[in-house]
């Protein structure tokens, strides 16, 4: 095998393997679901007491900007906030239901930060709801 035969198989083998890696059907679900607007097929369920989930809802707002950012994965994120929120709403009702409002506007400004591409609204969010669990009553 001479010389340059040897380095045209060398770059064909190495073309075949970039173009057979290209077509991989692996697909993250969650990826997928906001390229395509398609939800995944795993649905996140909120689970754990009130406090637990006030402690996931702040893990996951304090992620937020980050992912706006880097644009990837913020409406999966802001997809489990609201559903921590709907779960946790009831005792913030119950507990302190003259801050609701200011709680559901603080969820709304993520949804603004992640439509509008805005990782200064998620930080604001995120500064906001870790003051209203700050003085939400113990119990």
């Amino acid at each position: 095998m001479t010389r340059r035969h040897r380095s045209a198989t060398l770059t064909f083998t190495a073309l075949a393997a970039i173009v057979l890696a290209a077509c991989s059907t692996e697909v993250d679900p969650e990826i997928a679901a906001e390229s395509t607007g398609v939800p995944s097929t795993t649905e996140f369920v909120a689970e754990g007491t009130t406090a637990e989930l006030f402690d996931q809802l702040v893990a996951e707002a304090g992620g937020l900007s980050e992912a706006i950012v880097v644009n990837h994965g913020q409406r999966v994120i802001v997809a489990r906030i609201d559903t921590l929120w709907e779960a946790a709403r009831p005792a913030v009702e119950q507990e302190a239901p003259d801050s609701l409002a200011e709680f559901d506007r603080t969820i709304a400004l993520m949804h603004t930060g992640v439509d509008r591409r805005r990782p200064a609204d998620a930080d604001k969010a995120y500064t906001n709801l870790v003051n209203l669990l700050a003085i939400l009553p113990a119990g």
